[in-house]
């Protein structure tokens, strides 16, 4: 166990990053009440002091400063006024047994359960801790993305909640140097920052040891490129790449550190060693840049061409050399098709809000009988409109046509129910379910005139431990 600072009277002594890499930090004692995003544990903060790890107190001083410093980092960069679900979000920190975390619209909840090294408790991990938030982040200022039918949307949620936690990982400067050092100023190399949740991760592979990374639960640091996930099984080891979201979302993830790794060496003066500062301020513009495609993105089925897109184009306002470094990783990865990045530089600035904004998500009734549905199941579908069209690209080079927005919901939608996510309430029979165990459910069924609407309830790690 390493401490990478001195405390002091106003300090609390917390994990750098995750528990998994051992490294201590003192903070400054962080205000949950802080708005605009301000934060609420349902028992009375303990008293401000350097507490042992695995203390009560010392998971709540860890969860605490880390949900401050990732909220003040997104808060300054959306910006946003208030969570989706209001102006304070509640955190519970021991929500029940299990390898698992989630956000619901109501609050971030974190699990605890035995591992072979001790109990973990994922609420003590800022991996984990902003890796939700990001969720609640992403939410309160594109919400149309909850509830939509599609695999690419559930899986950018993921990967911008990864994002998150690398994010707001950055913004410790003692992380920052450590990084550097440990990377040798080559940020785009497996390291503590890429590795996500390495403690979680090792527990969840004492039960599944081929469920998540063989060092973490996942890895910025990655290979793998885009196919259309209609292609892909629902579910594959961790060295594969399946249609489940925790699964692709790696494909986006790996992309944007990339990028960040690129861009760092393209702005830093000396690229064979930049510096902390040159790393902080890099992490900000593409956190920008993010923020800008993910509002200019139109909520269509091959939704990671369009927001890949649209960072080449809000990344041009920004820095000139970011552009090319950003086109040539998402085209290597196969998420912009040659064609779609060539024609990029011809789309007009946008002039105010786009009108993707504005516009509903169209609901459809799909033919319900086979998953136990008397009548029909509405959806939402990823159906707005575009003002241009980016393509992601085959392994052959070829552009992939998106699906239609019904044909979108249909896949996604036959992955919930065959994955076990869906809870069947009072809708489907007993005798027409399929009988998952109780595996956490990420979706709902509500009755309504005609058959019955899907609902989301969550995201949450989705490991199959719970």
């Amino acid at each position: 166990m390493k401490t990478a600072d001195a405390g002091g009277s106003n300090s609390v002594s917390v994990w750098e990053d995750d528990p998994g890499s051992g490294v201590l930090v003192s903070r400054p004692i962080p205000d949950l009440s802080k708005k605009p995003l301000a934060f609420r544990f349902p028992k009375p903060a303990p008293e401000p002091s350097v507490y042992p790890p695995g203390a009560a107190d010392f998971r709540y001083w860890t969860a605490a400063e880390a949900l401050r410093r990732g909220a003040d980092f997104w808060s300054a960069r959306v910006p946003l006024t208030k969570w989706q679900v209001g102006a304070t979000l509640k955190v519970i920190l021991c929500e029940e047994v299990g390898l698992n975390a989630y956000y619901d619209r109501t609050a971030l909840n974190f699990f605890y359960d035995p591992s072979p090294t001790g109990t973990v408790y994922s609420g003590e991990s800022p991996d984990v801790v902003c890796h939700e938030m990001g969720h609640a982040v992403l939410d309160s200022f594109k919400p149309e993305l909850w509830d939509v039918g599609s695999q690419e949307v559930a899986a950018f949620h993921e990967s911008f909640a990864d994002i998150s936690a690398i994010l707001s990982a950055i913004q410790l400067p003692s992380l920052r140097t450590g990084i550097l050092q440990d990377t040798g100023g080559r940020l785009y190399r497996n390291s503590r920052l890429s590795r996500l949740a390495e403690q979680l991760g090792a527990a969840i592979r004492a039960q599944r040891p081929d469920a998540v990374d063989a060092d973490c639960l996942r890895n910025a640091v990655n290979s793998f490129a885009y196919l259309d996930p209609t292609t892909l099984p629902n579910s594959a080891p961790a060295a594969h790449l399946s249609s489940e979201p925790h699964s692709f979302s790696r494909v986006f993830t790996g992309a944007f550190f990339e990028s960040l790794g690129a861009a760092l060496s393209a702005k830093s003066q000396n690229p064979a060693m930049p510096t902390e500062a040159e790393l902080l301020s890099v992490a900000s513009d593409l956190a920008g840049v993010l923020i800008s495609a993910i509002k200019a993105s139109p909520v269509v089925s091959n939704w990671y061409a369009q927001v890949a897109a649209n960072m080449v184009i809000a990344a041009g306002s920004v820095d000139a050399r970011y552009p090319p470094i950003i086109k040539a990783i998402y085209v290597r990865r196969l998420i912009l098709s040659l064609h779609s990045a060539a024609s990029i530089a011809s789309v007009p600035p946008i002039v105010g809000a786009p009108a993707a904004a504005q516009e509903e998500l169209a609901e459809i009734a799909l033919p319900a009988d086979h998953y136990g549905i008397s009548g029909v199941l509405f959806v939402k579908t990823p159906s707005q409109s575009c003002r241009f069209v980016a393509l992601s690209a085959a392994g052959d080079l070829s552009s992939i046509q998106p699906l239609g927005a019904e044909t979108a919901a249909q896949v996604f939608v036959d992955d919930l129910f065959s994955r076990g996510r869906v809870d069947y309430g009072e809708v489907v029979l007993p005798e027409a379910r399929l009988d998952h165990g109780h595996r956490l459910k990420s979706h709902r069924l509500v009755k309504t005139p005609g058959g019955a609407r899907l609902a989301r309830l969550l995201f949450d790690c989705d490991c199959g431990c719970q």
